[in-house]
């Protein structure tokens, strides 16, 4: 069956940097992953999941994201998991982004075959910098990022990924609060909307929760006969 996740992506200047970094780990501790897939800096949402309703998965996934304020993270330094010996980024979560993994979590749970961790409330929000490594390179990461300054800045969550097999099936963007297929997710064009709107609300002048509250009376307007 196959295998459906939910993620954040990084972008603009954090995710060039992440990937700098994830290809500099991986080639100054010998570790050759990065050769075998090209790094996809993110943070999992909703680990690898199974279900046999993609259609309601694709309309619970927009449900939660349409509903969901704008969330925010700090990315704090290095860490690691020491029992399966995985480097990451720690991420510290706003409570908007905290409520909103759980809520997707909630709402897949009925049908969706999820990961243990994803019947859990809590969760450690991390971005997997290097992993799946021997005792000695695990020990010669560690050793490395000790010597290196540690990464401290915030980030806004710009869009959530649905991926199906590896490949993006839907993508909600919080800017323009609406949700794309494949095409429209890897659109130049619509990217740069995107960071055209992230720069207006940088600048004050734009707010996409507003139009979560012109949706919203929009519905009641239909529903009422307006």
């Amino acid at each position: 069956m196959t295998h459906y996740l939910i993620e954040f992506r990084f972008q603009g200047k954090a995710k060039s940097e992440i990937k700098r970094l994830i290809w500099e780990v991986d080639k100054r501790c010998h570790i050759g992953n990065v050769h075998k897939k090209r790094p996809v800096p993110h943070i999992t949402l909703v680990a690898p999941f199974q279900t046999g309703n993609e259609r309601k998965l694709i309309q619970d996934f927009y449900g939660v994201c349409s509903k969901s304020p704008l969330m925010k993270f700090s990315v704090k330094g290095f860490n690691t998991f020491e029992n399966n010996r995985v480097m990451y980024l720690d991420i510290d979560p706003s409570e908007n982004l905290d409520n909103f993994r759980w809520e997707l979590s909630k709402k897949l749970q009925p049908y969706c075959t999820l990961q243990p961790i994803d019947y859990e409330r809590k969760y450690y929000f991390h971005s997997t910098v290097a992993m799946k490594l021997t005792p000695q390179k695990f020990n010669h990461v560690k050793s490395y990022i000790q010597r290196k300054e540690k990464p401290n800045f915030k980030h806004i969550v710009v869009r959530a990924t649905l991926l199906k097999g590896g490949k993006i099936l839907r993508e909600y963007d919080f800017m323009q609060r609406k949700m794309f297929d494949r095409k429209l997710a890897k659109s130049k064009r619509a990217y740069m909307n995107t960071m055209n709107l992230l720069k207006r609300y940088f600048e004050g002048s734009y707010n996409p929760e507003d139009k979560m509250k012109i949706s919203f009376w929009s519905k009641i307007k239909s529903f009422f006969g307006g």
